[in-house]
């Protein structure tokens, strides 16, 4: 099964949405029974699911999120997904926003509440955040799924409008310090270092190319910074990372190959088996062999 990869909302925007780069709206829809997406998130998203369900894995965890549920995802991460269409198939909306629109939303918050929220402490940064399903937030979805399929000439208004009335509708839930935090999280403009990268994306298949893009950085930025930093050049360093952390594996784990493969970011079994056998002599299975018997 081919695996979709791409960076959202940038390489997906509707039509309409090309006039707002504040807050964008995405609709998936998907009728067959499964299929696969990875994605590079560029703006902090919310993300509701209409039917069927989504499978997602992000850095080293999985999560099922199921219909009626509102899930949160910072920008920057990988994000790979299987959707697995119910009995009215997959469907789901992706709410993106920006740095701007998070600012603005956090100053009427605080004027409305009168400061309560400035000295609130940061909840931690985690990769995905899952919301219940709620009765208000449910309603307010079905109508930007019928906003989605018109042809209204406010349609960006509208959409940003319904944003607004999200975030409110959650901060009178027990989940208004996640909203929050999550807020403030995208008000942050600093470039994130090489370390807190490589920490989120090291063992996925993600090029240098796209880990350039995820650090905020241009390619040649990356590729220097990235030498200053570790000795060596992107690529050999992260090669050499991924071929030990397989090693680790293949002698402490009774995983098959191919998951070995996958669990330390390769993309296939038989780059993987390539790699290994140029770099330790040895192929995978020969080098388990030889290690269980010494």
């Amino acid at each position: 099964m081919t695996t979709k990869r791409l960076f959202v909302p940038d390489d997906v925007l509707l039509p309409q949405q090309g006039r707002n780069k504040n807050v964008r709206l995405l609709q998936y829809v998907n009728t067959t029974t499964q299929e696969n997406f990875d994605a590079f998130l560029t703006h902090h998203a919310l993300v509701y699911i209409l039917s069927g369900v989504k499978q997602i894995k992000v850095a080293q965890n999985k999560f099922d999120i199921h219909p009626g549920e509102l899930f949160l995802i910072p920008r920057g991460e990988y994000v790979m997904s299987e959707y697995i269409a119910g009995e009215n198939g997959f469907r789901s909306l992706m709410l993106f926003f920006s740095k701007k629109t998070a600012q603005e939303m956090l100053e009427q918050i605080n004027r409305a509440t009168g400061g309560k929220w400035l000295e609130t402490e940061k909840i931690k940064k985690e990769a995905v955040k899952i919301i219940p399903r709620n009765r208000e937030v449910e309603r307010l979805f079905a109508s930007l799924e019928a906003y989605s399929q018109s042809e209204n000439p406010f349609m960006c208004e509208l959409i940003r409008l319904k944003f607004a009335e999200l975030i409110y509708l959650l901060m009178d839930t027990p989940y208004q310090k996640l909203i929050f935090s999550f807020l403030l999280d995208a008000t942050r403009s600093e470039i994130p270092s090489l370390s807190s990268v490589l920490d989120s994306h090291l063992y996925s298949s993600v090029t240098v190319n796209e880990l350039a893009l995820l650090s905020g950085r241009s390619l040649s930025s990356f590729k220097r910074e990235f030498v200053r930093e570790y000795g060596e050049p992107p690529r050999a360093w992260i090669r050499t990372k991924k071929l030990a952390r397989a090693a680790f594996l293949l002698e402490t784990t009774d995983r098959a190959v191919e998951e070995v493969a996958e669990a330390s970011g390769f993309i296939s079994n038989t780059h993987f088996t390539r790699l290994f056998k140029s770099y330790y002599e040895l192929t995978p299975t020969e080098y388990r062999s030889k290690r269980i018997k010494s």
